[in-house]
């Protein structure tokens, strides 16, 4: 009797811990799909003069969805999104909202800026907002927002990223007043983290107010090409055409020099991740000189890149090359500074 027993505990407290090993057990998250796509900064022009990029730290956010916090999830977006925007000459603001009161008594705080932008210091920035922990004013933020752009000039892309949950109405009507302040100047953007229903009505009215906008989840940019699309959505146009001003040549001659060279090799990079893509290598050059001379000589180095290029493994049928001499300037030829800036390379993307 007494071992029938021992061996009826042993087998309750075998199921005990077998139970108790699941109630543990998390959902292990999938592996990482995501290898940064970066976009070069010569490819594109910003369709944005300040980017504003704001963050939920509130206490759903410590809620996990698909293995992780959904606030690891949302601080983890906005860095592969900084880590795949190009080096863009405009201001970057960063802004979390919904702490624990122990890290700030602030309902919401600036991280960075209003400031030039730096991929370093906004990753740094991101890296110091603490994990969710408080209620949930977003509109305190948007509101803060209104104040942060004050001065500034030019367009405005906001990209808010949050879960929207327990929020109410208070932050579509921050969003309207934003709207109202900046006008067509503002695009807003959201990027829902985790799938509750009324956070996800909240964050696609709140994109649909500006008219320009567009609302996301954090699944939909969870590979570096998709990350790559909501950058170029969020901020950038195509360039008509790339200038290189670093390809350098030997003065009154085709031969370029070896100073050169790194900006070449990340021109064969672009093409080379860019198979599709065929490009014409246009030559340009000050006034000085006779324009027949000038049509010539920026006709021979343009020629001088395509075989750079073509050494390096891309093919003819991709390039062509032609000399336009001084005939497009992009700056005066009355100074050095000028005349500088029109002896220069660009590639034009042929459609």
């Amino acid at each position: 009797m007494r071992t029938m027993r021992a061996r009826q505990r042993t087998v309750i407290l075998a199921i005990m811990l077998m139970i108790g090993g699941c109630a543990l057990q998390q959902p292990v998250p999938p592996p990482s799909t995501f290898e940064v796509k970066p976009l070069v900064k010569e490819m594109w022009t910003p369709k944005a003069d300040n980017l504003v990029l704001v963050l939920d730290a509130s206490s759903s956010m410590a809620q996990v969805h698909n293995g992780l916090k959904k606030f690891d999830i949302g601080r983890r977006m906005l860095a592969r999104f900084n880590k795949t925007m190009p080096e863009l000459s405009i201001n970057v603001a960063l802004r979390s909202f919904g702490h624990s009161l122990s890290y700030s008594l602030q309902s919401t705080v600036p991280v960075y800026g209003p400031s030039p932008y730096s991929r370093p210091g906004v990753a740094n920035a991101l890296s110091l907002i603490v994990p969710a922990g408080g209620p949930s004013p977003m509109e305190k933020s948007l509101q803060a927002v209104a104040d942060d752009l004050l001065g500034a000039e030019g367009k405005i892309a906001l990209v808010v990223v949050s879960d929207g949950k327990d929020m109410g109405n208070a932050p579509m009507d921050a969003a309207r007043e934003l709207n109202d302040q900046y006008g067509d100047r503002l695009c807003i953007y959201t990027v829902l983290i985790g799938d509750d229903p009324a956070g996800r009505t909240l964050l696609s009215g709140i994109s649909q107010v500006t008219g320009c906008g567009q609302a996301i989840t954090a699944d939909d940019v969870d590979t570096g090409a998709t990350m790559a699309d909501f950058v170029t959505t969020v901020l950038l146009d195509k360039a008509d055409s790339w200038i290189f001003k670093d390809i350098k040549f030997e003065s009154d001659k085709a031969v370029l020099m070896t100073s050169s060279y790194p900006t070449l090799d990340r021109i064969v990079q672009i093409l080379h991740d860019n198979p599709e893509l065929s490009v014409e290598i246009q030559g340009h050059t000050d006034s000085t000189a006779s324009a027949v001379y000038n049509i010539d000589l920026s006709q021979r180095r343009a020629q001088a890149v395509l075989e750079f290029l073509l050494d390096k493994g891309i093919a003819a049928s991709r390039m062509t090359a032609r000399g336009y001499g001084e005939g497009r300037p992009i700056d005066t030829n009355d100074t050095e500074e000028g005349k500088a800036n029109n002896r220069r390379v660009e590639l034009r993307p042929l459609r």
